[in-house]
């Protein structure tokens, strides 16, 4: 057999392979729509769900680079216990800034930020100053930040009183951030299966209606990859379109959050959302990829009782 009948047979396969496959979708319009609309709840579903504790994840990361500790000092400690305190903390390791807050700037500050409400402290002067004198400290390595106050808390000798760093707030957002993970695993493989049973039904329903034609096809020797081939493809295409369907909307809701969160919520710690170019750009390929496997593996599934014969 010559190049060009070669070529010319393969293109006749391809084209009889397409045509198949968009002839069966049309036949079973109902349960193939049924199967695109499966796969895209799933996705959408799955992409919340993931933009979500993407997000989450990125903004406890923000807050805990950006958290500092307090270091609270006793009334009455003197100049020389402020000047060791300051001098030990500065040599520890991952300590990467040490700032002094006297008595009375943290009273201005305090009274700064009440505003329309600062009268409310006209009575407190440096003589009856509430307020604590305190070490703002910064640290290089977040991850380390329960061993600097460890470390500052021991300093009690020289004058500190106690330390602070919002460390329940901070345990909260990383717990929650666990669990949202273990729960976006958890729904990924309820709504994969929902997915596979649908479409690998959608195929099965195909392979019944034309169970003559495969039959003739197994009898006169056709191979069992040549009957397969226009079924897989018309799975991988079905979970291919609820997948870019799918994409399609994420996105746009996510511009629209973007655009929302912008304008209308407070995040901790002056945090923002993750770049919608850095994540969208993973979750499209997840959602294609996604859909490719669902549709193939229920395709695949959904033919072995019609090729036993």
């Amino acid at each position: 057999m010559g190049k060009k009948q070669k070529e010319s047979h393969f293109f006749s396969f391809l084209k009889s392979i397409v045509r198949d496959t968009t002839q069966s979708i049309e036949r079973n319009n109902v349960m193939s729509v049924a199967s695109i609309l499966s796969i895209v709840a799933a996705l959408i579903i799955l992409g919340i769900f993931v933009i979500f504790s993407v997000n989450l994840e990125h903004i406890t990361t923000n807050v805990e680079s950006a958290l500092e500790l307090k270091v609270y000092m006793k009334s009455g400690t003197t100049q020389e216990q402020v000047d060791t305190v300051s001098d030990k903390l500065r040599t520890h390791q991952n300590v990467s800034e040490v700032t002094f807050v006297s008595a009375d700037q943290a009273l201005n500050d305090f009274s700064s930020s009440l505003q329309g409400y600062s009268g409310l402290l006209s009575g407190y002067n440096s003589s009856n100053n509430p307020m604590a004198a305190s070490f703002d400290v910064k640290i290089s390595d977040a991850g380390q930040i329960g061993e600097v106050k460890n470390y500052a808390s021991s300093l009690t000798a020289d004058g500190v009183d106690y330390v602070k760093y919002g460390e329940e707030y901070v345990n909260a957002l990383v717990s929650f951030s666990h669990f949202t993970n273990i729960f976006c695993g958890v729904l990924i493989v309820i709504l994969s299966v929902v997915s596979l049973f649908i479409i690998y039904n959608t195929i099965k329903l195909t392979c019944f209606a034309r169970r003559r034609e495969i039959r003739v096809m197994r009898y006169v020797g056709a191979p069992n990859w040549y009957i397969r081939v226009p079924f897989v493809l018309e799975g991988t295409l079905l979970g291919c379109l609820g997948a870019l369907v799918a994409v399609l909307l994420i996105r746009t809701g996510y511009y629209y959050l973007i655009a929302y969160v912008q304008h209308s919520v407070y995040l901790p710690m002056n945090s923002d959302l993750v770049a919608p170019g850095t994540l969208m750009s993973q979750i499209s390929l997840f959602c294609v990829l996604y859909g490719v496997i669902i549709g193939s593996i229920g395709s695949l599934f959904s033919m072995r009782k019609f090729l036993d014969v």
